[in-house]
């Protein structure tokens, strides 16, 4: 199992020199490579440790520290996925925050363990003597409080990001972070599970730290394989809610001037008469900002008009427009030769996924069920 612990090692490093290497890097890459460093840290460290142990401890002064770098898993996720769904992210004194954790079980550990002679040290990991000590039994139970709590952290900010994209654009599948959701899914299933694991090894001693070491640090291997896949890949998603469209500025409509019901409701219908004149919802890439330019008024106040006087974000206010046009042009002889997906990619969407989702949703019934009823 050791030899995992080397692949591990060896990936968190290739791909932190992939992303080194990378000519054009954002802040989120940044970020990205932190958790790489840290992985290659953790595995790398958790890897030197049982070699250790196996070898009649060749290296005493690096025992027993991999395990406090756990601390930093979460907090190095955080501030990838903050920086991901927030161009303007930048990192601040106060998120040191983050780290308190980390410098405070270091401090009480190098007290406790790091300072002592390398012979009381070995004795305390050739023996697992140090499981008895209350401060292990308070870290694993920390460890597991931060871990999960940032997990759950992550999946939060997921959500969120995926409720501000929907107010910007209309077609969101390729930049909605679900791999980063499920990646932090299947971590919160296993970190459950490796701390479970922990807290019963407390109570009924029926493993030692190395082999459950080197348990958890197998998954950490695949984990960081695939973050590191998915996230060289990643690209740059940038929100932007308060830039004017160029060239417009002087020409905005009377109604964001001076915003009055009447006005108001002008624009709604000037709105819904380029909807269907124009058709602007055909066009796979229509974002809020080349509606709003279409419209010659800014992103913000087309986003409050569907907000408020529609009650829909700018991704249902498109997509329930594409929908309708595929209910038409399914009915049309001269798309007889096309498929239902060929259709719907005529009707401004660019995945199945995206379409049976928006069609299910607006029609409570699928495509195809709606082919068969309207055509009988």
């Amino acid at each position: 199992m050791n030899y995992i612990l080397a692949i591990g090692t060896f990936e968190a490093v290739f791909l932190l020199g992939l992303l080194w290497a990378k000519k054009r890097k954002s802040r989120s890459d940044f970020f990205l490579g932190l958790i790489f460093l840290v992985y290659a840290l953790s595995i790398g460290g958790s890897f030197i440790e049982i070699y250790n142990f196996n070898h009649h401890f060749p290296f005493p002064a690096l025992m027993n520290l991999s395990w406090l770098l756990l601390f930093l898993h979460g907090p190095v996720l955080w501030l990838y996925i903050k920086s991901l769904s927030n161009p303007g992210f930048r990192f601040k004194a106060i998120h040191m925050i983050h780290f308190v954790p980390f410098l405070t079980f270091l401090v009480v550990h190098f007290s406790t363990f790091i300072i002592l002679p390398a012979e009381e040290k070995i004795l305390l990991v050739e023996q697992n003597l140090f499981k008895e000590q209350v401060f292990y039994k308070i870290s694993v139970l920390s460890i597991g409080v931060s871990n999960i709590s940032y997990l759950l952290w992550a999946l939060l900010l997921i959500r969120y990001f995926r409720h501000r994209l929907k107010q910007h654009y209309s077609q969101i599948e390729e930049i909605d972070l679900g791999w980063l959701k499920t990646l932090v899914i299947a971590a919160l299933i296993v970190y459950g599970i490796n701390i479970m694991i922990f807290n019963l090894d407390l109570i009924f001693h029926f493993a030692t730290y190395q082999f459950l070491m080197a348990l958890t640090y197998s998954f950490a291997t695949v984990y960081i394989l695939v973050l590191g896949f998915y996230g060289l890949k990643q690209p740059d998603v940038f929100i932007n809610n308060v830039s004017k469209p160029e060239d417009t500025v002087e020409k905005l409509v009377e109604a964001e001037r001076t915003p009055t019901r009447t006005n108001e409701t002008e624009f709604i219908a000037a709105l819904t008469a380029t909807m269907e004149s124009k058709k602007p919802y055909l066009d796979p890439e229509l974002t809020l900002e080349s509606l709003g330019k279409i419209m010659m008024v800014r992103p913000d106040f087309l986003s409050n008009m569907l907000n408020t006087h529609l009650k829909q974000n700018f991704f249902d206010f498109i997509n329930r427009y594409r929908v309708e046009e595929f209910k038409k042009e399914c009915l049309s002889p001269e798309n007889k030769h096309l498929s239902v997906i060929g259709i719907a990619h005529n009707c401004g969407f660019n995945s199945k996924a995206a379409f049976y989702r928006a069609f299910k949703k607006f029609e409570n019934i699928t495509p195809t069920a709606f082919i068969d009823r309207v055509s009988s």
